[in-house]
């Protein structure tokens, strides 16, 4: 190992707040190396180690870029997410460092996943530039609202810095781009969340939106602040894929939320599908196949193409399709039948 590929190694043990980018997979191929440009930052927000830092590892574009490619021909990482601390709040020399990296990895034939950091109040031309080398593009929103946000960094405007950046990306690359929430830093609700999830999702067409469950980090003005349950943040997922992939609105999704506005902590699919009636799968549209617990976007589509060919109320047609019996079987009228035994799943 090269001693750039072990300062590489050193500075990603830090606390990065970022979730963006995350992969289930454990295979090289698809493991996402995090790196910050700059170790330190000029920014005060309240969760992050790297603004209290006086000193931290940094990278230049060039050390990045040849590190990076170090460690992609080695076989142990398949792509970058960028980002930077910024050091006397200098956006545009971050983001003109940040460009000058992707270009350089872009350079030597590297045509992988790059996900870019957009700063905060970072011009439209130099994200447009950007763009140019980027696989994805995000900026954190971080907070739901303004209010919430002045909880968590003085320095940052929420509309001007972080949502009309958001925006920007929503035209520069639709569909393309992302941003991600620290859950329970502020104290927010989940509710509060929902509102700016929805509407992001509505207005600005992002790929997806991530959560971090706050953890609190010594020598952070949040270090004595309670720990969000992983549990929250991994609800916020399963609510996400619910509005992104299954088109749930705003109304129907109302009764995962307790009176407080926060996540009950069950899994919001099945929460929902007691609230309606049983579906029959004979008859059922793809979007009310898709309200049903053990039933995705892959397995709609296969009951509708069998219901075309033949019989779809048999067990080895539903096993076929897809579906998982357990947890769609409560749930399910096949024709006139309405109650079946487990057994006859099994």
């Amino acid at each position: 190992m090269s001693e750039l590929t072990q300062k590489i190694e050193r500075a990603v043990k830090s606390p990065f707040f970022d979730q963006t980018g995350r992969s289930g997979h454990s295979s090289s191929q698809c493991t996402i190396l995090k790196l910050l440009l700059e170790g330190t930052c000029s920014f005060d927000c309240a969760y992050c180690e790297i603004c209290t830092k006086h000193k931290g590892i940094s990278f230049t574009p060039e050390e990045a870029a040849h590190g990076f490619l170090e460690l992609h021909r080695e076989g142990k990482v398949g792509g970058l997410l960028l980002s930077t601390g910024i050091p006397r709040g200098d956006t545009d020399l971050g983001m003109e460092r940040i460009t000058e990296t992707a270009r350089l990895i872009r350079k030597a034939g590297f045509t992988g996943y790059l996900h870019l950091k957009v700063l905060p109040g970072a011009e439209r031309s130099d994200i447009e530039e950007l763009a140019r080398y980027a696989t994805r593009l995000s900026i954190n929103l971080e907070a739901p609202d303004a209010s919430h946000l002045a909880e968590l960094a003085t320095v940052k405007n929420f509309k001007s810095d972080l949502l009309t950046r958001h925006k920007w990306l929503s035209e520069i690359m639709p569909y393309k781009h992302s941003t991600q929430f620290v859950v329970g830093a502020a104290d927010e609700t989940d509710a509060d969340i929902f509102q700016t999830v929805m509407t992001s999702y509505e207005k600005y067409r992002p790929a997806r939106v991530y959560y971090s469950a706050f953890s609190a980090l010594s020598h952070t003005p949040l270090e004595s602040h309670e720990n969000t349950p992983l549990w929250r943040a991994n609800r916020w997922y399963q609510v996400d894929a619910l509005l992104r992939l299954y088109g749930y609105t705003r109304k129907e999704t109302a009764p995962v939320f307790d009176e407080d506005g926060m996540l009950i902590n069950t899994d919001p699919k099945l929460l929902l599908a007691k609230t309606l009636p049983q579906v029959n799968l004979a008859e059922a549209t793809f979007d009310e196949l898709l309200r049903v617990p053990g039933i995705g976007v892959v397995t709609a589509n296969r009951i509708i193409f069998e219901r075309k060919t033949g019989n779809i109320r048999t067990t080895a047609a539903l096993k076929r399709c897809g579906v998982v019996l357990r947890r769609a079987l409560p749930y399910l009228s096949l024709e006139k039948t309405h109650q079946m035994r487990l057994s006859s799943f099994e």
